[in-house]
């Protein structure tokens, strides 16, 4: 057997030469007791853990959001300063020491490391089909946190699971290398990948691996300069056109609590987490965070629950253009009372003046003011009570605790994969089929049917149909609007901003500038 345990299991950024942690030397008699059939599972679980981690306002999730014209958490008198870091998100002046900006930089490398390190373990079985269809999937997640370097920093360092030898330096992958390298391995091992159905819900299936596959394509024009909508268009198709999902009859089932239980021929999920062990409380993971982030300290999301923080709210430009392109009063997407009874919140957008669940009116924590959500939500100078919060994930009643809830995140779905067919449709010269496939969805969702659709209109069908979902930094960058003035921040930003800067204790690390170097403009 090969010497493979003297490899870091947990926390693996020193695999990527990025910090300056110590490699932990596992007992090789220990790690051989592991290799046994009944175990396999359990080799490969960490690398799925790590996928769970990711969508989380400071890592993932956050950078995705927050950077854009969605989400914001501005500065409410003493509140949410936090030496600057919101800001910096909404202003796009990160600094290489940004606390969120290394985080999910380690994150993504801890993941491919756990990755790496199951692939060296399964090399000791038999190559059943199982072990096949495992390594598959450990792959996936290998591309997919290869793709949110990618996206983010524009730079991906790798290393082959064989590679032992962490006192040598990783390859790191420019954008163009990064997309032909996760393109190659996607089409290698989806032949090795399970069918929906067939594998157990979570774990990444034939139908992720095209999904991928047309996300890449959508947006190869950033990261290569070369357009490719033709070649998203031919897998997105092949999801539409599978007949094992569909639009959701329930917009916000979608996202509800035990959200796994849809899952059938008829779901919309392509690809989620599972965050459903609501028991396990050390090892769920805090979704709800971003929701309970998002609401009032005097919000208790019914009896008995911890209020809210008071941070995360949306902007007021985002939602105009969302009113402006749909009516609020019908379309589904906007709000929905389910759970107002028992929470005095809605699924969707609150604004207004907030209530508990007894009708009475609520104030702001001097119990003079009341507690109207507004429209306005200033950078530098928020109220309490400024800014239109969401609650899309919403709350299992009764549960374990408010901030930790059994909802899967949904990564990837139907209803985006029919309006990246729309947007590839337009972007082709093809505005019939577009605007067919918007009314489609728009005629589920109860929304007004339109009667043409361009490039301005397809992005705000996204940002209804998709908010909060961890897509809008990658859609306003496609269709050229993230380096945009906003409120707050009126000039228009330079391209070097369309990625983040590198953490500057990976440049540290590796200390070979030829190897890894800092992003322009920062």
């Amino acid at each position: 057997m090969k010497n493979i345990f003297k490899i870091l299991l947990i926390g693996l950024t020193v695999f990527y030469g990025c910090t300056d942690l110590e490699e932990e030397i596992l007992d090789e008699t220990t790690g051989e007791e592991n290799l046994v059939y009944e175990n396999l599972y359990a080799l490969v679980a960490p690398t799925y853990n790590s996928f769970a981690q990711l969508y989380f306002i400071r890592q993932v999730f956050g950078i995705q959001e927050v950077t854009t014209d969605e989400l914001m958490i501005p500065t409410r008198g003493t509140d949410w300063f936090d030496g600057g870091i919101w800001q910096m998100h909404y202003l796009h002046t990160w600094l290489p020491q940004h606390e969120h900006i290394v985080m999910c930089w380690n994150a993504l490398a801890e993941g491919m490391a756990r990755a790496n390190y199951s692939l060296l373990l399964l090399d000791e079985f038999e190559d059943t089909e199982e072990v096949k269809c495992f390594r598959a999937e450990l792959n996936f997640l290998k591309c997919l946190y290869m793709y949110y370097y990618m996206d983010i920093y524009g730079k991906v360092p790798f290393r082959e699971y064989t590679e032992e030898n962490f006192g040598k330096n990783p390859q790191v992958f420019n954008r163009k290398q990064a997309f032909n390298y996760i393109v190659k391995k996607i089409n290698e091992i989806k032949p090795s990948m399970g069918d929906k159905g067939v594998l157990p819900y979570g774990r990444p299936n034939k139908d992720a691996a095209t999904m991928f596959l047309a996300k890449l394509y959508l947006n190869k024009e950033v990261y290569t300069g070369e357009a490719a909508y033709d070649s998203c268009l031919i897998y997105v198709n092949e999801i539409l056109n599978s007949g094992r999902y569909a639009i959701a009859d329930d917009y916000f089932q979608i996202f509800g609590p035990d959200n796994d239980q849809n899952y059938s021929n008829n779901d919309e999920v392509i690809l989620a987490t599972v965050l459903n062990d609501e028991e396990d409380m050390d090892n769920t993971a805090s979704w709800h965070e971003v929701f309970q982030l998002s609401f009032h300290y005097n919000q208790r999301f019914g009896q008995g629950y911890a209020g809210g923080y008071n941070g995360i709210c949306s902007q007021k430009e985002y939602l105009e253009k969302i009113i402006a392109h749909t009516d609020t009063a019908t379309d589904v997407r906007w709000r929905d009372d389910r759970i107002y009874d028992l929470t005095a919140i809605y699924c969707g957008f609150n604004y207004g003046q907030q209530y508990d669940i007894n009708g009475r009116r609520l104030y702001e924590r001097d119990q003079v003011n009341p507690l109207i959500f507004t429209f306005e939500a200033p950078l530098y100078t928020s109220s309490e009570s400024n800014g239109v919060r969401i609650m899309k994930y919403w709350l299992k009643l009764p549960t374990v605790q408010s901030a930790r809830c059994p909802n899967d995140f949904v990564v990837w779905r139907y209803s985006d994969a029919l309006l990246m067919q729309a947007e590839c449709n337009l972007r082709q010269g093809n505005a019939n089929d577009a605007l067919t496939a918007v009314n489609t969805l728009r005629a589920k969702r109860n929304a007004p049917l339109l009667s043409s659709i361009d490039l301005d209109g397809l992005l705000t069908e996204r940002a209804i149909e998709l908010y909060t979902e961890g897509h809008r930094r990658q859609d306003m960058i496609r269709f050229g609007t993230f380096l945009d003035p906003k409120a707050d921040k009126p000039d228009v930003d330079p391209e070097s901003r369309l990625v983040c800067p590198i953490p500057q204790d990976a440049i540290d690390a590796i200390a070979d500038e030829n190897i890894l170097s800092q992003n322009p403009g920062y």
